[in-house]
């Protein structure tokens, strides 16, 4: 019943309207503070995750719906990853003369097979056990909400997640 209420709760609110309250703000301050909090609760080692700073741009996002993005990219990088020292990467770069920020989370696992790949983002497809397969299609959302995309990128090892955003 928690499952449900859980999954009922998060659709509502995508439905009332509950849209992103952008403001601008450090990305690499967000993000060594999410990794801290993220190891934290998920009791892991810091060193699983590797930071890849190509620049250190402000960004104007909802800084809880970026927190909520990077929770669900994070934990599906965990889930899939091996859980050695930089399993887990976050890179940051700039694109489009600057005016965007790229937003990656790769990790070292087996990657998603080719015929799950275009039902990534759509409501209720998970293939993990008790899942309830809307954590990507909220984060898509949620990125939308924000004037941002989100979108799965193919590699030749792992997963990669790509998150564009507009610079603050």
């Amino acid at each position: 019943t928690r499952r449900l209420d859980r999954m009922v709760d998060d659709v509502l609110r995508l439905n009332r309207g509950d849209r992103a309250e952008r403001e601008s703000f450090s990305l690499v301050d967000f993000l060594q503070g999410f990794v801290e909090q993220f190891c934290q609760v998920d009791k892991i080692r810091p060193e699983i995750f590797a930071m890849e700073l190509d620049t250190a741009p402000r960004v104007l996002f909802d800084r809880g719906h970026l927190n909520q993005v990077m929770w669900n990219l994070c934990r599906n990088a965990l889930r899939h990853c091996r859980c050695e020292d930089a399993s887990i990467r976050i890179r940051v770069g700039l694109e489009r003369g600057g005016s965007i920020v790229k937003l990656d989370v790769v990790d070292d696992g087996p990657g998603v097979p080719a015929e799950w790949r275009g039902q990534l983002f759509e409501p209720f497809f998970t293939t993990a056990a008790g899942g309830i397969g809307l954590g990507l299609y909220i984060a898509r959302e949620v990125c939308e909400a924000n004037g941002a995309a989100i979108d799965y990128i193919e590699t030749q090892v792992g997963a990669q997640f790509t998150v564009l955003c507009r610079t603050g």
